[in-house]
């Protein structure tokens, strides 16, 4: 019976260690600091082209390209909009360039998605066989979009840039 007794009062004594733990536990898990709020810096980003006000501006961190545009007074009429990517998001010290609707020299941009081969045999170093294969890969999102078509590498992008559109 004593034996009994005693390992009762053990199984006792156990239980109320453990829901001494845990409490303990609990509480300090409940006290511990919040984690440390991050504050970012504005940042400051120039914008040129096509625009109301060229300029440089300070944005919040997280800002993107539509409320640059936004605090430059908007796009000009001449803004060649489909190449602006409106939800890009903006980096310090960035420079952003809203291009026009002509090509330089005041030519018409040719469209990558609806000009047809002939067209774009008129930009320079694009012969019927890379025509075909723009035509291909069809449609752009994006003038670097022109990538994905093989023949066309960084410096032939920078080289047709000015002269496309969507």
């Amino acid at each position: 019976m004593r034996a009994l007794r005693r390992d009762v009062l053990a199984r006792i004594l156990v239980l109320a260690c453990l829901g001494l733990a845990v409490v303990v536990g609990w509480g300090t898990l409940a006290r511990r600091p919040a984690p440390p709020l991050v504050v970012r810096p504005p940042i400051a980003v120039a914008v040129s082209g096509e625009v109301v006000r060229p300029g440089t501006y300070e944005v919040e961190f997280g800002a993107r390209v539509e409320e640059l545009l936004r605090l430059a007074g908007g796009l000009l009429p001449t803004a060649a909009r489909s190449l602006v990517q409106l939800a890009a998001p903006l980096t310090d010290g960035q420079t952003v360039v809203v291009p026009a609707l002509a090509a330089p020299g005041g030519t018409e941009r040719v469209s990558l998605n609806s000009a047809d081969p002939a067209r774009l045999e008129t930009l320079p170093g694009i012969g019927p066989a890379m025509a075909r294969r723009i035509v291909e890969h069809r449609p752009y999102a994006r003038i670097d979009d022109l990538l994905r078509v093989p023949g066309i590498g960084p410096k032939k992008l920078e080289r047709l840039r000015a002269l496309v559109t969507l």
